[in-house]
């Protein structure tokens, strides 16, 4: 995904709620983002890329209100 791509779906959330990331894609652990960015360059086509890493991780049952929590 691009910058430009990120910045496009992240406008049409609320702007004022929280996001996180995820561990892996299976929703495992999920944590605040860190605040460094990593830069590099993909191997592939030499095109620059920017790495979020997690500031901490929890499991989703103690990061999240269970649905009669809400």
């Amino acid at each position: 995904m691009k910058v430009k791509e990120l910045i496009k779906e992240l406008k049409k959330l609320d702007q004022d709620a929280v996001i996180d990331i995820s561990s892996d894609e299976e929703g495992n652990n999920f944590g605040d983002i860190g605040e460094g960015v990593a830069e590099s360059r993909l191997r592939s086509t030499g095109e620059k890329v920017y790495s979020l890493y997690p500031q901490n991780c929890e499991m989703p049952n103690d990061r999240y209100l269970d649905e009669d929590e809400k």
